[in-house]
């Protein structure tokens, strides 16, 4: 028998900038009538795992990652349903070696994050998104998101996401 894909590993902004993420999201569903989501960084998604595997494996791993300071490259948007609208960052070593990490945990490469990004908007295209996208760049390129903490989160894309719910949280070293 197996599990139910239903938890992620998130990467979540520390609190200042996780409150002003939580304003943007919330206007641009409100704008859209989308769905509303806790801003994070998907490390992988989508696990079918034991939820004290998934402790077991994280804790260590967090303990191991140095807080995280991304400046955002861009704003984009996409046909993807998660990925509608996004802050890009630059690819970097630290968020590979956690990919690598939930992968050898995981043993499979479904729900990993294709390159690192935090989504601001759920949903399907639309043509105001470019125009969003661009105002969006005017307030996020360039600022540096800090991101301190590992989270397992009861998520997936067969839970709906109002019943998305943390589980554990995990700082990252100082």
């Amino acid at each position: 028998m197996s599990l139910p894909a239903e938890y992620s590993i998130w990467l979540r902004p520390a609190a200042a900038d996780e409150a002003a993420l939580v304003q943007t999201i919330a206007r641009l569903a409100d704008l859209r009538r989308g769905q509303r989501f806790a801003p994070h960084v998907t490390v992988q998604g989508d696990l079918a795992q034991p939820l004290e595997g998934l402790r077991g494996m994280l804790a260590p791993l967090a303990r191991k990652i140095p807080v995280q300071r991304w400046r955002v490259e861009a704003v984009e948007t996409s046909p993807h349903f998660f990925r509608c609208m996004v802050l890009r960052f630059a690819p970097c070593a630290a968020f590979k070696g956690m990919q690598a990490a939930a992968q050898a945990f995981s043993q499979t490469e479904q729900g990993l994050s294709p390159f690192p990004h935090l989504s601001l908007a759920y949903g399907e295209p639309h043509p105001d998104n470019t125009r969003l996208c661009q105002e969006l760049a005017t307030e996020f390129v360039g600022r540096e998101i800090v991101l301190d903490r590992l989270s397992i989160c009861h998520s997936s894309k067969s839970v709906p996401i109002p019943d998305w719910a943390y589980q554990t949280d995990y700082p990252l070293s100082g």
